[in-house]
């Protein structure tokens, strides 16, 4: 009988824990990079090109362990797969956040839901374009004000990256972000070329605190934050171990 139930606990195992174990291998016999993604990245992220080659293999690699363990969803009618492109454009916000992290997945936030537009939810039950659930470990976002948002950060506020930015701030809580309350929305509006009305107007949301889109900003416009808010961009730039004015 022992012999019998053995295999069984085995194959068991097996099962449940499969998706821990594909991780585990593929994070040590990493895929490499799609080229036409890395193209894009190059093209569209200042981040990527101020890498040096080793950060950018971590970088690549992290990028691939992003993809496959986390769960992309387009939601409609039906739910379909997202496809690679896309998931990657969104997987790279969360990556150079956590370049300095052991924990590049961002905790338990494993779930990433696309619609095609703003979207209401039981929790916020107006039209709105980015939505992050700490509880139950879940990103939604709007893909027609997503993919602007990266491609074009000067004319659209990028909602991914305030997504990720608040989630960072709940699953890192000892991370200590309190030297950017000082920051006024006035600065905000000369660093990010949006003014508040604006990026509230983008997001669907009546109020946003002033550190997540400081946070979005040192991101997405690196130099100009340096410029106007140089004690802060130096702290951020310890915090994330990321300086992208290096190489630009």
């Amino acid at each position: 009988m022992i012999w019998i139930l053995f295999p069984l606990v085995i194959a068991t195992a097996v099962v449940i824990f499969q998706g821990q174990i594909d991780f585990w291998w593929n994070e040590r016999n990493p895929v490499p990079l799609d080229p036409p993604i890395s193209d894009w990245l190059k093209k569209y992220d200042p981040y990527y090109t101020s890498l040096d080659p080793n950060q950018r293999q971590n970088y690549d690699n992290r990028l691939v362990m992003y993809m496959q363990g986390r769960a992309f969803v387009s939601v409609g009618r039906e739910h379909h797969d997202v496809p690679n492109d896309i998931q990657a454009i969104i997987a790279s916000n969360a990556v150079k956040m956590l370049m300095s992290k052991k924990d590049y997945l961002l905790g338990d936030m494993d779930r990433i839901y696309l619609y095609k537009h703003p979207f209401p939810t039981p929790r916020h039950q107006f039209l709105h374009t980015v939505e992050t659930d700490i509880e139950d470990g879940v990103f939604i976002f709007s893909l027609e004000h997503l993919v602007p948002g990266m491609i074009n950060p000067k004319e659209h506020y990028n909602i991914a990256m305030h997504g990720f930015a608040e989630a960072f701030q709940r699953v890192f809580p000892k991370e200590d972000f309190t030297y950017l309350d000082q920051i006024t929305w006035d600065q905000i509006e000369e660093v990010g070329y949006h003014s508040k009305d604006k990026i509230l107007k983008t997001i669907g949301f009546n109020q946003t605190d002033t550190t997540t889109v400081a946070i979005n900003h040192f991101f997405t416009h690196p130099r100009r934050f340096n410029l106007m808010i140089p004690a802060a961009y130096e702290r951020l730039i310890r915090q994330f171990g990321a300086d992208q004015l290096s190489k630009l």
